[in-house]
C-alpha cells in the first residue's frame, strides 16, 4: 500500500467545512440499506483521511429484542462525500459523479477560478498533495515490477542449472 499524503490537520477545510452524516448521504444516494455505506467508508478510510480528518464516533443502537450494540457513525466533508459518491455505484450516485466530473473538467480547463488568494493557495496545495501521491504510486509500481523481474530471473537461472 502506498503512503497517502493527507491534508494538514490545520487545513481550513478539514476544520471548518460542514459535514454530512453517513446515513443521510446513503439515503440521498439511494441505498436500500443505508448502513451499508459504512462498509464503503471503512474500505476507503486511508483515501478519505488524505482529504482531512475522518470524523467518527461510537454510538449505541438498539437492535432486535432490545439488545444494544456499538456502531461507528461517520461525518464526511464535501470532498470525502464526493469520493464516496464516486465509489457508491447506485444510480443516484452515478448521476452525481457525472456532475462532479463535469465541474472538475471545467476547473481543470481553467473555466473556474479561485475567488481569493486563500482559494488559490488551497488549489496549489491540492495539486502538490496529488503529485506526492502520484510519485508514491509510481515508486510502488516500479518496486513491484523490479520484484517480479527478480523472481522471474531467479526462476530462469534455476532452469538453466537443471539442464
Amino acid at each position: 500500500m502506498f503512503p497517502i499524503t493527507a491534508a494538514p490537520a490545520a487545513h481550513s477545510l478539514a476544520l471548518s467545512e460542514p459535514a454530512i452524516q453517513d446515513l443521510d448521504l446513503a439515503k440521498a444516494l439511494g441505498y436500500e440499506r443505508p448502513t451499508n455505506i459504512r462498509n464503503l467508508i471503512k474500505r476507503h478510510e486511508a483515501s478519505l483521511e488524505a482529504m482531512g480528518s475522518l470524523l467518527h464516533h461510537e454510538a449505541m443502537i438498539v437492535a432486535g429484542k432490545g439488545a444494544q450494540r456499538s456502531v461507528t457513525e461517520y461525518r464526511l466533508t464535501k470532498a470525502q462525500a464526493a469520493f464516496i459518491i464516486a465509489k457508491a455505484g447506485t444510480k443516484r450516485a452515478d448521476s452525481l459523479a457525472v456532475s462532479i466530473a463535469e465541474i472538475f473538467a471545467m476547473a481543470a480547463d481553467g473555466r473556474l477560478a479561485p475567488v481569493d488568494t486563500t482559494g488559490a493557495a488551497e488549489l496549489r496545495a491540492v495539486g502538490q498533495r496529488f503529485e506526492t501521491r502520484l510519485a508514491a504510486i509510481v515508486a510502488e509500481e516500479q518496486e513491484a515490477r523490479s520484484g517480479a523481474f527478480a523472481l522471474l530471473a531467479r526462476g530462469c537461472s534455476r532452469r538453466r542449472r537443471r539442464r
